[in-house]
């Protein structure tokens, strides 16, 4: 969208529409992360890591959840990429998941 600014044509950015998630299947889990203040994106994210098995929710340390409440958006979901990336196959003990991230 594009509106006359002193005489010049600016580009506008338009307001991000919530994501539809009529069609997406979530975990228990889902509502409890949205309540705990992560973006809709972010929660998004996350339950789709659970719905891996990657890592379960009775895994995750409330210290990652903070952490990622951190980051803006794009960061958190920055540092979500890299965990689902990360090769945890030689880590015998998984009892808690932490994120560790410099701030």
């Amino acid at each position: 969208m594009a509106n006359q600014v002193n005489g010049n044509a600016v580009q506008l950015k338009e307001e991000e529409e919530p994501m539809d998630t009529s069609s997406v299947t979530h975990t228990e889990h889902y509502k409890t992360l949205i309540e705990a203040g992560l973006p809709q994106k972010v929660a998004e994210r996350l339950d789709e890591i659970f719905q891996t098995g990657l890592v379960a929710y009775v895994d995750l340390d409330e210290r990652a959840i903070d952490a990622l409440r951190e980051f803006n958006e794009e960061g958190a979901l920055s540092v979500l990429q890299q965990f689902k990336e990360s090769d945890l196959s030689h880590v015998q003990v998984r009892t808690k998941v932490h994120f560790y991230v410099e701030l």
